[in-house]
């Protein structure tokens, strides 16, 4: 299968010269992390910029001085497994597909997942391609500090548990951009902690700093913003019907609980990408 047949064709993309605040916008519009930057005079490549580059680099304004220049590309005519590669190699999310310098289009681990390996029939379990590790949090955690988690281990994702311990939903990275307000203050991100009598009383004053123009989450709990509905598999679920589920939900991962529902583990988009390594 061809990067042709899963890559997204009409990209959405910045622009340099341009401001972060547009990638800010573009980025919470389109409901994405990330996106290539293309040179407004010569329409081609020169960059690509994603939400933690902005909360790397919060005193930069140009997105000239904040994207990453050394871009991994792609051609349409390569082979998917030869995408795969290169996003594992590279530990990154997504690749641009290039012709003669100018973008084509752009094909992610979500692609190759939810538009390839779906529509294989592969019997692989699940179970030997999940992390066994899950960041999880109460879902009455402020969503601020839900974003202090999940950069702190680097996760996209968290799994929200109630008073029981019990699977009640999961929160991404995407959730953190939709429900952020773009306000113009400048402003360092601070978190204070309440009274010691107070236990999870979290005040957080400001969130996400990006310089004068930042994504400010709500103070309110993580579980008035997760997903409305989980969807889990079992240890013996396929990574075909995974993969499947994912397309269908237009999610990225999937907790996997056992028997008792407990969770035992989560499988991700990401994760799936070692069955198109298994030969190289």
């Amino acid at each position: 299968m061809k990067v042709s047949e899963v890559m997204t064709k009409n990209v959405i993309s910045v622009n340099v010269p341009g401001l972060r605040k547009k990638a800010l916008e573009i980025m919470q519009k389109n409901n994405v992390s990330g996106l290539p930057v293309t040179d407004e005079k010569t329409h081609k490549l020169v960059g690509m910029i994603t939400l933690d580059d902005l909360l790397r680099n919060p005193d930069e304004e140009q997105i000239a001085l904040i994207m990453r220049r050394l871009v991994v590309t792609i051609d349409a005519d390569e082979d998917i497994t030869d995408a795969a590669v290169k996003l594992s190699e590279k530990n990154i999310y997504r690749l641009p597909v290039v012709k003669d310098g100018k973008l084509e289009g752009i094909v992610t681990v979500e692609d190759l997942i939810k538009r390839g390996l779906s529509k294989l029939e592969v019997e692989d379990e699940c179970s030997n391609y999940m992390k066994h590790y899950v960041m999880c949090a109460w879902h009455e955690t402020p969503l601020p500090l839900i974003f202090k988690i999940m950069d702190y281990s680097k996760s996209i994702a968290v799994v929200l548990l109630d008073n029981m311990g019990k699977l009640v939903g999961v929160i991404d990275n995407t959730d953190l951009i939709n429900n952020g307000e773009i306000v113009s203050e400048t402003e360092k991100t601070s978190m204070n902690k309440g009274n010691d009598d107070e236990d999870w009383a979290w005040e957080s004053k400001s969130t996400l700093y990006i310089g004068t123009k930042r994504l400010k989450l709500p103070n309110k709990p993580a579980k008035e913003f997760m997903s409305g509905e989980v969807y889990t598999v079992s240890p013996s679920t396929t990574i075909a019907e995974c993969a499947r589920l994912m397309r269908r939900y237009d999610v990225e991962q999937l907790p996997v609980l056992d028997e008792d529902s407990d969770i035992v583990g989560i499988v991700r988009d990401i994760d799936l990408l070692a069955y198109f390594l298994k030969d190289e």
